[in-house]
């Protein structure tokens, strides 16, 4: 969960950045090559990848999505779209219909306003992440191949000082 956020705050951060550069081109797609990978931004209608694993949901309005492809076979994509509907039915489509496109649901996370699926299928990993405000509610897809790394636990002990308070 931790690294979804992470990599979700990541493309949050590029897809404004991206928003924000294409606004002042004519395109709505901007692509610029980086250490070995292509990263794509694109906004509006055409922001959803042809290529997109995972469905999107009917109706929903695209806001932009960020697509990063490498050498070594590297490939993630980002969407965000919106839509009127309430985030519960929104989840429920997605419950349903990741299960008929052969994605297993790895893990749920229901909190008010705001839930969260997590889904494996062959080597990929993908999360949709909705959030309402009871007008609109915003639906995040992140979609990349299963990640091989394996975490090295540290042997540093928290120390809490001025620039790290304790969090108890």
């Amino acid at each position: 969960m931790k690294s979804f956020l992470s990599l979700w705050l990541l493309c949050s951060g590029c897809l404004l950045s991206a928003l924000v550069f294409s606004a002042c081109s004519q395109s709505p797609e901007v692509s610029y090559h980086s250490g070995g990978m292509t990263h794509t931004f694109a906004e509006g209608k055409g922001a959803v990848p042809d290529n997109l694993p995972v469905p999107v949901y009917p109706g929903a309005t695209p806001s932009g999505s960020v697509s990063v492809q490498g050498s070594d076979d590297e490939d993630s994509k980002f969407v965000l779209l919106s839509s009127t509907d309430p985030v519960n039915k929104i989840a429920d489509y997605y419950q349903e219909e990741l299960k008929k496109a052969g994605w297993t649901v790895v893990s749920t996370q229901v909190l008010p306003a705001l839930v969260n699926l997590a889904a494996k299928k062959q080597d990929l990993e993908a999360s949709v992440m909705l959030s309402g405000d009871g007008q609109k509610t915003s639906i995040s897809i992140s979609v990349n191949k299963e990640s091989k790394v394996t975490p090295v636990p540290t042997s540093q002990t928290f120390t809490p000082d001025k620039l790290n308070p304790p969090t108890d």
